[in-house]
């Protein structure tokens, strides 16, 4: 055991937030964008009409089917996945834990757990403190968990949908710009606005939904599975510590009673009367057994 080194078992957090990464598919939407646009002039893709359609009516449908606190929810999860993954704020917990298990030590050496204060490894350990089995705290903490990643969840189902909802925008679009030009033909002035209507809702929708909405939703998703993986990781650290100690307790308690048992406990003063051998215990009770004979007998007590 003297070759092993502690920091091969513990919890390795390998980085997986990469702000290159991060910047290089900025630089590749970037790309794209300046690529479509011929010669740079930007100002060709710019239709108020087109915009205002696929934009104000993806978020008004959206706003339809979710409340308006889920909308300003599911915002914050996608701003704050641009600024690390899940595992961050419980990637130092892990490694203490880690410590801890290797240490043989215990759970209420990491935490005073006085009060709940929300952060997740001091509210266990004060729920351990309460008296609170394993299961009891794993099924408390657990629906924490669960709530949390239903907002996460919903914000993924909100994302999709808006994915969906652009694209359908623009062809809607399309098909209203196109009767348009029919109506059109015989006023070639009229033909330009319909056309672009036409074509401009098609590509706003499919822009929305395939390089927006879709990546984010994509990269949330993958955070979920990140959020409800390092949870994991810490109740089942956790529950390691928490039976450690109950199987001391177990043990503890089953030692007292054994020595309670035995004949060594048996020969103790509390257990054998005032004089320690017995004899004061044996004769009161010897002389209260006379005491009764005589009474059920009818006789005298001297």
């Amino acid at each position: 055991m003297d070759g092993l080194k502690l920091k091969k078992y513990l919890h390795t957090r390998r980085k997986k937030f990469d702000p290159l990464a991060l910047l290089v598919s900025f630089a590749g939407l970037v790309t794209v964008i300046y690529a479509l646009a011929e010669k740079g002039e930007f100002d060709n893709f710019l239709d108020t009409r087109s915009l205002l359609v696929v934009v104000c009516g993806t978020f008004a449908i959206i706003l339809f089917q979710f409340d308006f606190k889920t909308f300003l929810q599911s915002i914050g999860y996608t701003i704050r996945s641009f600024l690390g993954t899940p595992d961050r704020k419980l990637a130092n917990t892990l490694i203490e834990l880690d410590r801890t298990i290797i240490s043989n030590g215990k759970l209420t050496e990491l935490r005073e757990g006085e009060a709940i204060t929300g952060e997740l490894l001091n509210d266990v350990i004060f729920m351990h403190r309460q008296g609170l089995l394993f299961d009891e705290i794993d099924e408390f903490i657990t629906a924490r968990v669960k709530d949390e990643l239903l907002g996460r969840r919903v914000a993924v189902d909100l994302l999709r949908k808006a994915s969906l909802t652009a694209p359908a925008l623009g062809l809607l679009g399309t098909v209203i710009g196109l009767i348009g030009v029919l109506k059109s033909l015989s006023d070639p002035s009229k033909i330009g606005p319909s056309m672009s209507l036409a074509l401009m809702t098609t590509a706003y929708g499919a822009g929305l939904g395939s390089l927006i909405f879709t990546p984010l939703s994509g990269r949330l998703e993958h955070h979920n599975i990140i959020y409800l993986e390092v949870h994991e990781q810490l109740l089942n650290k956790v529950s390691i510590l928490i039976k450690r100690d109950e199987h001391n307790i177990d043990h503890q308690f089953i030692a007292e009673a054994e020595f309670k048992a035995s004949p060594l406990s048996a020969d103790t003063p509390e257990n054998t009367g005032a004089d320690g051998n017995g004899n004061a215990d044996t004769d009161t009770q010897a002389a209260e057994k006379s005491v009764g004979t005589r009474e059920a007998l009818g006789m005298e007590t001297p």
